[in-house]
């Protein structure tokens, strides 16, 4: 390896294969977010919307690309080996470069042209392109220039960590006193109070690095504002990530397990799919004739509940017309599309098996090595090294499965709570009947936790991902921020993501039998038979 590196004039530590590597998985998000994209968008939708549609698969890549960054930054540092100095590396890849950039573009993203890209979507159908951009243009600037003023003031305020120090004074010494190397490695060199004077001016425990008890200090520090803007986006996305990450943790593959246990057995029959169809079409024309008397109405408390009950039925009405057509499968093709379709089902219980195990470790890592003062046993961390020692690939790519299933279960969590959470509403996500504006909103959340999910990361693997260009900036860095050191050192976010996924499980270990029941579409047909 190294001859041919030489002969090939590559720097110590560049690695082709990883940029190879770093390319496909690019290409592989990207289509995989345009085929989410497409598998959900609701048919009013369809060859329109394009400008917002590219909007949204980049911003919901970048946010899976920041977190595949993480074992990217790993997989870039383990390329030099161990006998080369870190100064003397030359690294595949500039990852602190990187970070900045994809957090950087994470902010306009979610601050400016998400917001924009929303207000246009959402604007009256009556206004004029020029009154669109205008409107959105105001509400944009006016949200930019609030969270703008937070951020500068903070950061002129409070920009600043604060390294806990031991503070050590020594003196000078004659260089006659190396003859006697046993008394230079066991005493400390105390200052004196003159050249002829042998009383010390300091107390032993501040000359000596060795003593038991020292003087402790501190180290102030002004940071870079791009990492204070990170730090920033960590604490918003942690917001979010402790709450959903906390409710889909065991959530998530528990839904998956209920898909699994629910799926059809067989297809129906063409007389069977005209019956069904038929009911949907009566429920659709009751939903009507409920807008219409909810239009000549009284906006009063009870306006607004029927509205909401409104709002499920025509939630439950569009889910049932997306399974109708899936379990009667059309056209010439309708035998692939069924293998397909069952085939999926059995992907979902693979998945649910798959994530009751990682959920599992999740909880018993957070336990033994991220709530302890002192951590009990590195888990995660050696089973990791373990795997690099096998093959470097195999470590790195479980890093990546453990970071990504975190991301997958605060996705999960978000979809599951419903269409509102305290203030916000939350948009709906549905395969085949989701708005553009609901991705717009969900895929804002999704980079909003991103830098979350990188930041709880960085602490949960500590020692695996040591050296790392990401974990110099959470790890020795917003770990001391004056203000935020707390939250972290307390391990605030952490007891507040646990309680809730008590909470949630115990709420799903409580709803009893009807967790692991998927809806019968059959229940609504009966309200009209």
């Amino acid at each position: 390896m190294g001859p041919g590196r030489s002969l090939l004039g590559l720097p110590a530590g560049f690695n082709w294969f990883l940029i190879l590597v770093t390319v496909i998985i690019t290409f592989v998000v990207l289509a995989g977010c345009i085929y989410l994209l497409v598998e959900y968008q609701h048919p009013e939708d369809r060859n329109q919307a394009w400008i917002p549609k590219i909007i949204v698969v980049f911003s919901m890549s970048l946010a899976i690309w920041t977190v595949l960054m993480f074992p990217l930054d790993v997989a870039n540092t383990q390329a030099c080996s161990a006998s080369i100095s870190p100064s003397a590396c030359k690294y595949t890849l500039p990852m602190t470069q990187l970070w900045y950039a994809v957090f950087i573009a994470n902010l306009v993203l979610v601050f400016v042209i998400l917001p924009f890209t929303l207000f246009m979507y959402e604007a009256d159908s009556d206004y004029t392109c020029c009154q669109k951009v205008k409107g959105a243009l105001l509400w944009t600037a006016g949200f930019l220039i609030f969270i703008l003023l937070i951020i500068v003031i903070m950061y002129l305020l409070i920009g600043y960590v604060v390294y806990p120090t031991q503070q050590l004074t020594s003196g000078v010494r004659s260089m006659n006193i190396l003859t006697n190397l046993t008394q230079v490695n066991t005493t400390c060199i105390k200052p004196l109070t003159s050249s002829t004077n042998n009383a010390t001016a300091v107390a032993d425990f501040q000359c000596s690095a060795f003593s038991s008890t020292f003087k402790a200090g501190s180290w102030k520090l002004r940071v870079s504002l791009p990492v204070y803007i990170m730090a920033i986006q960590s604490v918003l996305g942690w917001l979010l990530f402790l709450v959903f990450a906390g409710v889909g943790l065991f959530a998530t593959p528990i839904d998956w397990l209920q898909q699994f246990l629910g799926r059809p057995r067989a297809v129906i029959t063409k007389s069977e799919y005209m019956r069904r169809a038929q009911i949907i079409a009566q429920r659709a024309k009751q939903i009507a004739n409920m807008l219409n008397m909810l239009r000549r109405g009284d906006r009063d408390r009870r306006w607004r509940s029927n509205f909401q009950k409104l709002q499920r039925e025509v939630a439950l009405l569009e889910d049932d017309e997306y399974q109708l057509e899936r379990v009667f499968p059309q056209g010439e093709d309708g035998e692939v599309r069924w293998v397909l379709f069952m085939l999926g089902f059995y992907v979902l219980g693979f998945m649910s098996f798959a994530g009751f195990c990682l959920s599992i470790a999740w909880v018993a890592h957070i336990i033994a090595y991220m709530l302890p003062p002192t951590p009990l046993h590195p888990l995660l961390n050696d089973m990791f090294t373990a795997l690099d020692s096998v093959f470097p690939l195999f470590g790195v790519a479980a890093f990546a499965a453990f970071c990504l299933y975190l991301m997958s279960v605060a996705m999960k969590g978000n979809f599951l709570m419903g269409l509102n959470f305290l203030i916000i509403k939350l948009y709906p996500m549905r395969p085949g009947a989701t708005m553009m504006s609901s991705f717009l909103v969900n895929t804002a959340l999704i980079l909003v936790m991103s830098p979350a999910i990188v930041q709880f990361c960085a602490q949960a693997f500590a020692v695996y991902a040591n050296g790392t260009s990401i974990f110099d900036v959470f790890g020795n860095q917003v770990m001391y921020l004056i203000g935020l050191k707390y939250i972290y050192n307390f391990n605030i976010f952490l007891y507040a993501m646990l309680a809730i996924v008590v909470l949630s499980s115990i709420f799903l270990a409580l709803r009893g039998k009807r967790v692991w029941k998927r809806r019968d579409p059959m229940e609504a047909y009966s309200m009209i038979d």
